[in-house]
């Protein structure tokens, strides 16, 4: 089992200049501008990525395609410069394809939006392709709660099915796993684990084009929309088969006040320490191949702090890992 992480925005202070930072302490720079004035620049930064990974030990970067992003913007050169020092420093990499705006369309039912969606997915598909990526994960889109029931839901599952059958196949060709990630109760569909298996056994009901990325934090995310969250929470990864089983998100959710991804060892969300060390065993049991860390953090404080943190929750999951009697790799 590889550990490897998703960086989010906790590189984002790391581009900001001296004068920037101090605005940022003096909160007269706001996060959400601060996170529109160095988006670009962080995720074009592949190399920093892994250089920074190898530091964590982590073998493994996931890169975020969320939008804005640079990466149909970049030229082979770069893409190959990033793509040999993965190899040199022994870290894979996978790619989080776009899953806002113009992405989500791959639910559409109308047909047009949902070909615009694949053709730009498309390349993005090929630019993992030049970085060397080995993985894709894709959300399944999102609807508007008026549109995500009765026909209109059933219309949505059939373009969520023609969309991933063809985006998994050109995936494979090109030697990469696309990988089908649950969203979060507040996209309205393709919430539960049962309807995205449903989903995958009539794509592929060998598991060999296609995976899923199971994010048990978009999945705790139901708590929030008058669903439980089953005691002990980790268990549900249970009823996930093993063929499709490939990378994992691993991140918390803290319901209520409604935070995504604190770090794992702060233990604010649904994950406690002992619920750390019984899914790592149960992935373990499972032979989870790789699993993506992704941890975000919104005050200044730890905005300005993000080395630190990211070093202390490597010291804690590797820590949760000896417990669980699993070797971090």
């Amino acid at each position: 089992m590889r550990f490897g992480r998703d960086f989010t925005n906790m590189l984002n202070t790391l581009y900001l200049t001296e004068e920037e930072r101090q605005l940022l302490k003096e909160e007269k720079l706001k996060v959400p501008d601060m996170d529109a004035k160095v988006q670009i620049k962080v995720k074009a930064d592949i190399i920093t990525h892994i250089k920074i990974a190898d530091d964590l030990t982590v073998r493994h970067i996931e890169l975020d395609g969320g939008v804005p992003n640079p990466f149909l913007a970049m030229d082979d050169e770069s893409l190959f410069a990033a793509r040999e020092l993965s190899k040199t420093y022994d870290i894979t990499m996978s790619f989080h394809l776009p899953y806002t705006f113009v992405s989500n369309s791959i639910a559409s039912f109308q047909e047009e939006d949902r070909k615009c969606a694949i053709d730009l997915l498309k390349r993005y598909i090929d630019q993992s392709k030049k970085l060397g990526c080995i993985n894709c994960v894709l959300h399944p889109g999102s609807v508007p709660f008026y549109q995500s029931t009765g026909e209109y839901l059933n219309i949505v599952k059939e373009s969520l099915y023609r969309s991933y059958s063809e985006l998994a196949q050109y995936s494979y060709n090109k030697g990469i796993m696309l990988h089908l990630e649950n969203n979060t109760a507040f996209d309205f569909i393709m919430v539960e684990i049962e309807e995205n298996l449903e989903l995958l056994e009539r794509i592929d009901p060998r598991g060999d084009i296609i995976k899923y990325c199971f994010d048990i934090g978009h999945w705790f995310t139901r708590a929030d929309v008058g669903k439980q969250v089953p005691q002990p929470p980790e268990k549900v990864f249970d009823i996930i088969p093993e063929k499709y089983i490939g990378q994992m998100h691993l991140n918390d959710y803290v319901p209520v006040i409604k935070k995504f991804h604190p770090p794992l060892y702060y233990e604010k969300g649904l994950l406690k320490r002992e619920n750390l060390v019984n899914l790592i065993k149960i992935m373990e049991k499972k032979k989870v191949k790789l699993v993506v860390v992704e941890t975000a953090v919104r005050e200044i404080d730890e905005l300005l702090n993000t080395k630190n943190i990211i070093h202390k929750e490597q010291d804690y999951l590797k820590e949760v890992c000896k417990d669980a009697g699993v070797s971090w790799e």
